[in-house]
């Protein structure tokens, strides 16, 4: 026998255990220069074939561009949010969960007509082959969850960080060009109606994390990877506003920096606990924000809500007078969606389309989005600031193009006041909807 000195340092940490002095994709050591998790995806992508497999003859595909990212849980690893694998190690988004998103999207005469119900006997009429990632994936695979809820609104002791409140590594897909296939027995399959069908389904989301802007797409490609045809958003439109801001970037765990479409979702989240606290018991305050929002607490709740974000201009950067920290400016259109409308009866959907402007207008008068939310951009409000070497501070965020005239309803100090009260007259409004009485 072959003893080979370092054994379990040459095992790959996709099939290490994790544990200390093995693989922890969750833990971030400050003195090394690469990270477990970043570590573990380069192994990943260097072994995975570098093209998806032909799909062949019989199977007609498109290919579909998404917003932002995109992100699957294939189960496959302990510890960490790792999409689906396909063939030859290449992420994939499998056809069983394609077959499902294209069947809610269906009305029940096609399901019935491509044989897609439960109780059909027959095999279907359409076999589903999933979706292979074809542009260059494998940039910006580390992704980063930052759960802050007690963090920033329920902890009682701001100079005691609650614990389990640390950022956690999951992989997801940077801006993905997807292709998608589907074929059929039928030599006289309708293609124009199934496709149709499935970017309906695309509409509202694929994947994980769909109410924070994850697996939202963006355009349909042509063969030559040029936006086509965009597919719309589904589900009813309850908001929308045209915001502009500016502030200090977040950063994934390898040091790349983006801009989050998520930071409105959490802003209004956390907003939400603070206005329904108020009315309420802590307990009850928490259901009625995971019945808006979604959340994790007893197995998981599903939202009412997503919210979509386009953007229209982003500029990223670095704040040179400071400590070099990255910079976004960015402008755009962002909506409020309700994803079920027959889930509720039409007055509280009306009440849904008063809340969610007035806890907008709230985010945008107390404070913006994103990292340093409660303070005041000292580059613009307090300049003399920087004349030392200094972190960067706050952001500024204001409303944009036609919001300019119907979303800001606080014009002086005086009125703050009256506009609380609004904002939270509206919110008991919606508890009294969901049986909750005010108190």
């Amino acid at each position: 026998m072959v003893n080979i000195a370092n054994a379990a340092q040459l095992v790959p940490l996709m099939f290490q255990a994790q544990i200390k002095g093995r693989s922890q994709l969750q833990y971030i050591n400050q003195e090394a220069e690469v990270q477990d998790s970043q570590r573990w995806a380069s192994e990943w992508t260097q072994e995975a074939y570098p093209q998806p497999p032909d799909p062949g003859k019989t199977v007609t595909t498109r290919t579909y561009k998404m917003q932002w990212r995109f992100v699957t849980n294939g189960g496959q690893f302990e510890g960490i949010i790792f999409p689906a694998l396909g063939a030859f190690g290449l992420p994939f988004y499998p056809g069983s969960s394609m077959k499902g998103l294209f069947c809610q999207a269906c009305t029940s005469e096609q399901k019935q007509r491509y044989r897609l119900t439960k109780n059909s006997d027959e095999p279907s009429l359409l076999r589903f082959h999933g979706g292979y990632p074809v542009n260059d994936w494998k940039q910006n695979l580390v992704d980063i969850v930052h759960p802050q809820q007690k963090w920033q609104v329920q902890t009682h002791h701001t100079h005691e960080k609650p614990r389990n409140e640390t950022g956690f590594a999951l992989i997801s897909l940077s801006e993905p060009a997807i292709q998608f296939g589907i074929s059929s027995p039928l030599p006289d399959t309708d293609w124009q109606e199934v496709w149709a069908i499935w970017e309906r389904a695309l509409g509202y989301g694929m994947g994980c994390r769909t109410s924070s802007g994850y697996g939202l797409p963006k355009a349909r490609l042509t063969e030559l990877a040029e936006e086509e045809y965009p597919i719309p958003i589904q589900g009813q439109q309850l908001y929308k506003t045209f915001l502009k801001g500016e502030g200090q970037a977040p950063q994934l765990i390898g040091g790349e920096t983006e801009f989050r479409p998520n930071i409105f979702r959490g802003s209004l989240r956390g907003h939400a606990l603070r206005i329904f606290g108020g009315l309420t018991n802590q307990q009850t305050a928490e259901a009625l924000v995971e019945n808006l929002f979604g959340g994790v607490n007893d197995g998981g709740t599903q939202g009412l809500l997503t919210c979509a974000f386009k953007t229209s201009d982003l500029q990223l950067g670095t704040f040179t007078e400071g400590y070099g920290e990255p910079t976004y400016k960015v402008a755009g259109e962002l909506r409020w969606l309700l994803m079920s409308p027959r889930q509720l009866d039409e007055s509280k959907q009306q009440t849904l389309k008063k809340l969610l402007p007035a806890l907008m207008r709230f985010a945008l008068l107390f404070g913006g989005f994103g990292k340093s939310w409660r303070r005041a951009d000292h580059r613009q409000f307090y300049q003399e600031y920087y004349k030392r070497r200094k972190p960067l501070i706050g952001c500024h965020w204001q409303w944009d193009k036609t919001s300019l005239t119907y979303g800001a309803k606080v014009s002086s100090l005086n009125r703050v006041g009256r506009f609380i009260d609004q904002v939270r007259q509206i919110a008991s409004e919606w508890m009294q909807l969901q049986g909750v009485k005010p108190g």
